[in-house]
């Protein structure tokens, strides 16, 4: 039952991704929602065969938990990793670059406008050409790239409103996203150094006591917020309302956003930029039913996509959700690979 359970809350808490709505692999295209929203990875649920082991701060005592609910977050975390290192989980992003409008060279060279990983992909590749809000791409000579259908790409519209395909060389797939009124070129690679060099995240030992009830005031219907991302975008959010619970003899305030029955929490703490993610962490929790208490579980909070991989357009919690006080519970600071290491 514990492990059934976990299954369908990760099924909502990275099936749903604002990313963009995704259709079954095999589809013939992939709809983009043209959010800007990363609150979560991609929804590709494929089984590894690897996990990475999870280090733990022996230093600290264990809670006593329950075990059924000690088991229930081990299992949430054992599946995030798993998502992480998915085939279009964050480890295996190895790029985002912008296009401009007209054409632009893409390859391998440091001759073209786009460059894919050395040795990914032949020098020069094609040509992605972007006109108001269709992107075609033109491939160069006998390359064979394909579609997520498998056919061969030659000179075709990848993007529109209404339509995007997944294109894949070898270890490389890529499909265009669309932030505001920007357009980019999303690229993963199976290659990613970002996978090879993971060890895994480090955590907090579960602690009931950061199973948190709030009341919820929901807002008022078709409300929104700016909500700023690390680009430094300005993205509208819908607000589902606020959350008021008690702690430390007072009372404490934070917005939920979005509108489905998975509200999302982003959220900064005393620990932020110490013991955990500078820019803060994400939570979920469940749209609660009226005159029912919300349940905010912060040992199932983890860090942002920005904190795992640079090429990815985070929102930031918004000064409401700013806390003055420690939350030691959920995933710590991650220490993301970088070249100069």
């Amino acid at each position: 039952m514990v492990k059934l359970l976990s299954f369908l809350l990760l099924l909502v808490l990275f099936g749903l991704s604002p990313v963009h709505s995704e259709v079954s692999p095999g589809a013939m295209s992939i709809p983009d929602s043209g959010s800007g929203y990363e609150a979560v990875p991609q929804s590709h649920l494929e089984s590894q065969s690897q996990i990475a082991s999870v280090p733990r701060d022996e230093s600290e005592s264990e809670s006593e938990v329950d075990d059924d609910y000690y088991e229930f977050i081990e299992e949430w975390h054992r599946n995030r990793i798993e998502i992480l290192k998915s085939e279009q989980g964050w480890l295996r992003l190895v790029g985002l670059h912008w296009l401009n409008e007209g054409e632009q060279s893409f390859g391998s060279s440091d001759r073209v406008r786009i460059r894919f990983p050395e040795g990914s992909i032949p020098e020069f590749a094609g040509i992605f050409k972007l006109k108001a809000d269709t992107v075609i791409m033109q491939v160069a000579g006998n390359i064979d790239i394909r579609d997520q259908r498998g056919r061969r790409m030659r000179d075709d519209v990848i993007y529109t409103p209404d339509l995007r395909h997944e294109l894949r060389y070898r270890s490389l797939t890529w499909f265009v996203v669309r932030r505001d009124d920007e357009f980019g070129i999303r690229l993963f690679d199976d290659n990613s150094p970002y996978l090879t060099h993971f060890n895994g995240i480090e955590r907090y030992d579960v602690d009931s006591n950061w199973r948190i009830e709030a009341d919820f005031t929901p807002g008022d219907e078709g409300a929104s917020m700016k909500i700023e991302n690390v680009l430094g975008q300005l993205v509208d959010w819908e607000l589902a309302g606020t959350l008021t619970f008690s702690f430390d003899d007072g009372d404490v305030e934070i917005l939920a956003l979005g509108t489905s029955d998975r509200l999302f929490i982003p959220f900064a703490d005393a620990t932020s930029g110490s013991e955990t993610y500078t820019l803060g962490r994400y939570v979920y929790i469940d749209r609660p039913e009226p005159g029912e208490p919300a349940i905010i579980d912060f040992n199932v909070s983890y860090n942002p996509p920005c904190a795992i991989n640079p090429y990815t357009s985070c929102p930031l919690p918004p000064q409401e959700n700013r806390l003055d006080f420690p939350i030691r519970a959920g995933e710590k600071n991650y220490k993301m690979y970088s070249e100069e290491d």
